[in-house]
């Protein structure tokens, strides 16, 4: 049913509870491939703040997101592939889930966006309504 199973995580608690869905799933399944996607969406700055390299830490902070995962992950003996992604993320969830002939996408019902109060699960909500694949690729939502 589900051979290639695509998750959006971003280290929030509904991206870790998709992870555990995902991984739950895979292993009912018999997924051949788990494949987790981090966006990380650039910030633009007109001057440097406080001489930071922001680039620097936007990338220790991804890899430490993407640890979470990987422990989860090799505990529960589920092969899988990890991306770091840059861009939007709505666009760049689909835009793999297209381009890689993914057969579910599992995305947490909110993340870790910049405003997060004031579009509580704008990503989400954009990945279920504009997902296209070639085959059947709905959206779980986990709450």
């Amino acid at each position: 049913m589900y051979n290639k199973i695509l998750v959006a995580f971003d280290g929030s608690a509904p991206s870790i509870r998709a992870l555990q869905h995902a991984s739950k799933l895979a292993k009912s399944v018999n997924a051949n491939k788990l494949t987790i996607v981090h966006i990380k969406e650039r910030i633009h700055l007109q001057q440097p703040v406080f001489s930071v390299d922001l680039d620097a830490l936007i990338e220790e902070e991804n890899r430490d997101i993407l640890s979470e995962a990987h422990n989860h992950l090799t505990q529960s003996g589920i092969p899988y592939k990890a991306y770091g992604l840059e861009g939007t993320a709505s666009k760049k969830i689909i835009e793999y889930a297209h381009d890689n002939q993914q057969d579910v996408i599992v995305i947490g019902s909110q993340g870790k966006g910049f405003v997060k109060e004031t579009f509580l699960g704008s990503v989400s909500h954009e990945v279920a309504q504009s997902a296209e694949c070639p085959v059947i690729c709905p959206v779980i939502i986990v709450k």
